[in-house]
C-alpha cells in the first residue's frame, strides 16, 4: 500500500481540504522546523506501525501469478489443438465421411492424451434442441452458438465430482461458410493437475467457475475459509469462465485505530508544510469515489463484480458483463500480463554484472537475468558500433527471434550501437536467416541476431557478423576485453526500421520453383520461422500445413530443437496422419533444418548433406564440401565420388561460415542441421532455404521422396546424445580425455573433441560451445561394431570422471 492510499484510510478525501480555509501568508522559519521535525517522527511511526498486510497480500498475488500464468497457458493451449490446421482439415473430412471420425479422434487424443470424446455438428445449428443433448445439453448448446459467432467458445466444466469434465468448442472450415462445429469433451484432470501442481502448498487459493449470470460454481475450495478480516479478490483465467480467488487481508494493521490517527495528523502537518511553502493550490492525492473502509465490508457475491478484464483471442481487452472496467479493480498490479499467459511482465531486476563465461566460441550467450539484460546488451552494442565504424562495415542491421526477453535487449543494444555513432537499422522479429540476408542486401555484411537459438526459453544471446566476417573465437572473446579496457567510439548514430519479410521471399522464390507441388507439414515449434517458413515453401510451389506456427517464446509444445528425435514426434504424427510427401521442423530462430519421411524415419543432417553435395556438385565439380565432426563417415566417401574435396572441420556456425569464405567452398553442413549455401545464395545458414533447396531436389526426382531420402548411405548410429555437466565443466572434461583416452585400434582427431574413427564405424564426445553439455554421437556398419565403440568410449570416459551419468 503506497503512502496515498494510506493517507486516503487515515480519514483525507474529497471532504476535508485544509486548504479551504487555512490562509497563512507568511513563512515561520521556526514553525517549518518543528513542522518538519514532527512529520518525519510521524512517518517514522507509520512506518513501523502501518505497513503490516501489504507484505502477505503480496505474496499471495505474487503466488497467484504463477498460477494464472501455468492454467492461462495450459488452457490457450487446449484450445489451440482444436484451431490446428491439421485438426481442422480432419474434422472437415469428418464431417463429410463420418467414418473418418475415428481419424480426427485417434489425432486430437495425440495432442491431448486427457481427451474423452469429440462430437461434430453439422453448419445448421438451429435445429439443434437441448433438451435432444443430453443433461447438460442446454449449456453445450450455448457454447456452440458462440463458437458461431467467434470461432471458439471460453472453455468451461460440466457435471459434478468425478463424472465432470472440461468443454471446448470451435468452428471448422471457413469463417464465412463454416462446415460444423467441433465439441471436445476432456477429463477434467487436465486441469486440476495443472492448477494443483502450479500451488507451493494445497488449499491457499481457489477455483471457480463463473459466468458473469449464475452463482459460481465451486472448483477447489480454499483449505482454510477466509477469516474475517479477509477478503477474496477473483481473478479470470483467459480464455475459460474460471476464476482464481485469492485471500486478502483488508486491515492496514493490528494497530489500526493508532494508525489512522497518526495518519491524519501527519496529513494535516503534511498540508500545513506546503502552505509555509507556498506551494500551488492542494489538489488531492486521490479521488475516491466511495468510503475505502465500506470495501472491508463487501461480501462475495459483491466481491465477484472486482476483477480484472480479460483478454480474447483477438488480444484485446474485453470488459465483464457487469460493466465493470480494469481501472475499476481494487487488486493491485499482479505483474501478470493476461495478453500473453506464459509469461509475467518485466520486473525490476537488480543489475546483471557482465562476465567473461557468456562470451564463447562462436557468439554470446546468457541467461536472461542471471548473465544477461538490456544493459549488457548495451555494453556489446558499444563494441560492436566500435568495431563495425573502424572497418567501415556500417549500418548495423538489428533482428530478434520470438522470445519474451529480445525486446529490452533488442534495445539495449540499438542503443550501444548507436552511442558509438555507428548507423542502426532494426528490422524487427524474423529468422535468422533474414536478418542475415538484410545485413548483404542493405549494407556491407554487419547485423547481430539476438537470439536464444534451440535453447530453453530462458536463455538469450547475440550472433554478430561484421563485414561478412561471423564473430568467433578470438574476436568474440575480444569484445569483452574491448569493454572493459573502455576502448569504445562515442557519437551519435541513426536509427531506422525496414521490414524485408517481403524481400527476403521474392529472392528465394524467383530462383526456386518447385518441378511438380509436394506435400509438406512445417513444425516451426513456436519459434520465429512461424512468421514467414509456410508462406516461403508455398511460394515455391509447396502445398504447406504448418504446425505450432505461432510464436510463443515460452515454446509451449516441445522444445525448439529439430536435432533432438523427442521434439519430432508431433512432425512425424501429423506427416501419416495427413498423408504428407515429407515433413520439415525448424528450431528456434529457424536456422536449423530437420527433416522426416512418411514412413516416420528422421533424416539426420549428415545424410542430407549427401543429397546437398551431390546436387551442388553437379555444377561445381571439384569444389570443396565442408562438415562438422559429428557427421557420418559416409559423408567424405560420398563427396568423394561425386567429385568433390571432401573437409572436416570444427563444429560452430561461425567458424563453419568463417572457413567457407576462406576456402570459396559452395557448400557447408553440420549435424546439428546448420546448412550453409554460397552457390546460388550468400554463404549463411537459413534452415528455410535449405528447406526450399531440399524441396527442389525431391520435387526434381521422379521418385517418391520418402524413396529418395530411404536410398541415401545409411548405418547404426545415435542421434546427439548429450550429458549434462555444471558450467564451465565440459571444456575441462574433453581437455583431460584428449590426454588421457587410449583407442590402439583407431585414428584420433581432436580438431574439436574427441573422434575415434575405428575401421567399421567412429565416436566423439565433444563439448557444447552453448550449453554446459558434452555433446556424444557414435556410428557403425552394425548393431555389433556401434555396441562395442559405444562401451569403448563408455569405459574412456568413466576413466575420467567415475559419476557421469552417461545415456547409453
Amino acid at each position: 500500500m503506497n503512502i496515498k492510499q494510506k493517507l486516503a484510510l487515515g480519514g483525507f478525501g474529497k471532504s476535508f481540504n485544509v486548504l479551504e480555509f487555512l490562509h497563512l501568508k507568511q513563512l515561520n522559519p521556526i514553525l517549518l522546523i518543528g513542522a518538519g521535525s514532527a512529520l518525519l517522527v510521524l512517518l517514522a511511526a507509520l512506518i513501523l506501525l502501518g505497513g503490516g498486510s501489504r507484505t502477505g497480500n503480496d505474496e499471495r498475488l505474487e503466488q497467484s501469478r504463477l498460477t494464472i500464468s501455468q492454467l492461462g497457458g495450459s488452457i490457450k493451449n487446449l484450445r489451440r489443438v482444436l484451431q490446428d490446421p491439421q485438426v481442422q482439415e480432419l474434422a472437415v473430412i469428418a464431417a463429410a465421411d463420418r467414418e473418418k471420425l475415428s481419424s480426427l479422434q485417434q489425432y486430437v487424443r495425440g495432442r491431448i492424451p486427457e481427451l474423452s470424446e469429440i462430437t461434430l455438428f453439422r453448419p445448421n445449428l438451429s435445429s439443434l434442441q437441448g433438451r435432444d443433448m443430453g443433461a447438460y445439453g442446454y449449456a453445450e448448446l450455448d457454447m456452440l452458438m458462440s463458437a458461431r459467432e467467434d470461432g471458439l467458445a471460453p472453455v468451461q466444466i460440466h457435471g459434478q465430482g468425478s463424472g465432470a469434465y472440461l468443454v471446448m468448442t470451435a468452428q471448422i472450415g471457413d469463417a464465412g461458410s463454416p462446415a460444423g462445429y467441433l465439441l471436445a469433451k476432456v477429463k477434467q484432470e487436465a486441469l486440476i493437475a495443472v492448477f494443483s501442481a502450479s500451488l507451493p502448498e494445497p488449499g491457499i487459493f481457489s477455483l471457480d467457475q463463473f459466468n458473469g449470470r449464475f452463482p459460481s460454481t465451486k472448483i477447489i475450495n480454499f483449505t482454510e475459509p477466509p477469516s474475517s478480516d479477509q477478503r477474496i479478490a477473483y481473478i479470470r483465467v483467459p480464455g475459460a469462465l474460471f476464476r482464481i480467488g485469492v485471500k486478502q487481508d483488508t486491515h492496514v494493521s493490528s494497530s489500526s485505530g493508532l494508525s489512522r490517527f497518526l495518519l491524519l495528523v501527519a496529513g494535516l502537518l503534511l498540508l500545513a508544510l506546503g502552505l509555509l511553502l507556498k506551494l500551488r493550490p492542494y489538489e488531492p492525492a486521490i479521488k475516491l469515489e466511495e468510503d475505502p473502509l465500506q470495501l472491508e465490508q463487501q461480501n462475495e457475491s459483491q466481491v465477484e463484480k472486482d476483477v480484472l478484464a480479460h483478454v480474447n483471442d483477438e488480444g484485446h481487452e474485453a470488459e465483464e458483463k457487469t460493466g465493470i472496467s480494469p481501472g475499476d479493480s481494487n487488486l493491485p498490479d499482479l505483474g501478470f500480463n493476461l495478453e500473453h499467459p506464459s509469461m509475467a511482465h518485466k520486473r525490476d531486476l537488480p543489475p546483471v554484472e557482465l562476465v567473461e563465461s557468456i562470451f564463447r566460441a562462436y557468439d554470446i550467450r546468457g541467461i536472461v537475468g542471471k548473465t544477461l539484460d538490456a544493459e549488457v546488451a548495451r555494453q556489446v552494442g558499444q563494441v560492436v558500433g566500435s568495431l563495425t565504424l573502424e572497418a567501415e562495415a556500417g549500418p548495423v542491421i538489428v533482428a530478434r527471434d520470438g522470445r519474451e526477453s529480445g525486446p529490452e535487449l533488442v534495445k539495449g543494444m540499438i542503443e550501444g550501437i548507436s552511442s558509438t555513432g555507428c548507423d542502426v537499422v532494426d528490422i524487427g522479429a524474423v529468422p535468422t536467416g533474414v536478418l542475415y540476408f538484410a545485413a548483404y542486401e542493405l549494407g556491407n555484411g554487419t547485423g547481430v541476431m539476438i537470439t536464444g537459438s534451440h535453447n530453453p526459453a530462458d536463455y538469450n544471446g547475440f550472433k554478430i557478423l561484421i563485414g561478412g566476417i561471423t564473430q568467433a573465437g578470438e574476436q568474440i572473446t575480444g569484445m569483452y576485453q574491448r569493454i572493459k579496457s573502455g576502448n569504445l567510439r562515442v557519437g551519435k548514430g541513426k536509427t531506422s526500421t525496414k521490414k524485408m519479410l517481403d524481400q527476403y521471399r521474392a529472392k528465394i522464390s524467383g530462383d526456386i520453383q518447385l518441378q511438380r507441388p509436394l506435400k509438406v507439414i512445417a513444425d516451426c515449434g513456436n519459434g520465429i520461422g512461424g512468421v514467414c517458413a509456410a508462406d516461403v515453401l508455398r511460394d515455391i510451389g509447396a502445398e504447406v500445413f504448418p504446425l505450432f506456427d505461432e510464436v510463443d517464446g515460452s515454446f509451449p509444445n516441445h522444445h525448439p530443437d529439430p536435432s533432438e528425435p523427442e521434439n519430432l514426434v508431433d512432425l512425424i504424427e501429423s506427416v501419416r496422419l495427413m498423408g504428407a510427401d515429407i515433413g520439415v521442423a525448424f528450431d528456434g530462430d529457424a536456422d536449423r533444418l530437420g527433416v522426416v519421411t512418411r514412413d516416420g524415419e528422421i533424416i539426420y543432417s549428415d545424410r542430407l548433406m549427401i543429397l546437398f553435395a551431390r546436387d551442388v556438385l553437379s555444377r561445381e565439380p571439384g569444389a570443396t564440401i565442408i562438415y562438422d565432426v559429428k557427421c557420418t563417415g559416409h559423408l567424405h566417401h560420398a563427396i568423394e565420388a561425386a567429385g568433390g574435396d571432401a573437409m572436416m572441420y570444427k563444429t560452430g556456425h561461425s567458424l563453419i561460415k568463417n572457413k567457407m569464405k576462406e576456402l570459396g567452398a559452395p557448400l557447408a553442413g553440420e549435424m546439428s542441421g546448420h546448412f550453409f549455401f554460397k552457390e546460388r545464395w550468400y554463404g549463411f545458414d537459413c534452415g528455410i532455404y535449405a528447406a526450399a533447396r531440399l524441396l527442389e531436389i525431391l520435387a526434381a526426382d521422379e521418385r517418391e521422396p520418402t524413396e529418395v531420402l530411404n536410398s541415401l548411405p545409411n548405418s547404426f548410429s545415435t542421434p546427439e546424445l548429450k550429458v549434462q555437466l555444471q558450467e564451465g565443466e565440459n571444456q575441462a572434461f574433453v581437455s583431460e580425455m584428449q590426454e588421457k583416452a587410449n583407442f590402439p585400434d583407431a585414428r584420433i582427431n581432436t580438431i574439436d573433441g574427441l573422434r575415434a574413427d575405428f575401421a567399421d564405424g567412429w565416436g566423439l564426445v565433444r563439448a557444447s560451445n552453448t550449453t554446459p553439455i558434452l555433446v556424444l554421437r557414435f556410428e557403425a556398419d552394425t548393431e555389433e561394431g556401434l555396441k562395442r565403440i559405444k562401451d569403448a568410449f563408455r569405459q574412456q570416459m568413466l576413466a575420467v570422471r567415475r559419476d557421469l551419468k552417461l545415456p547409453f
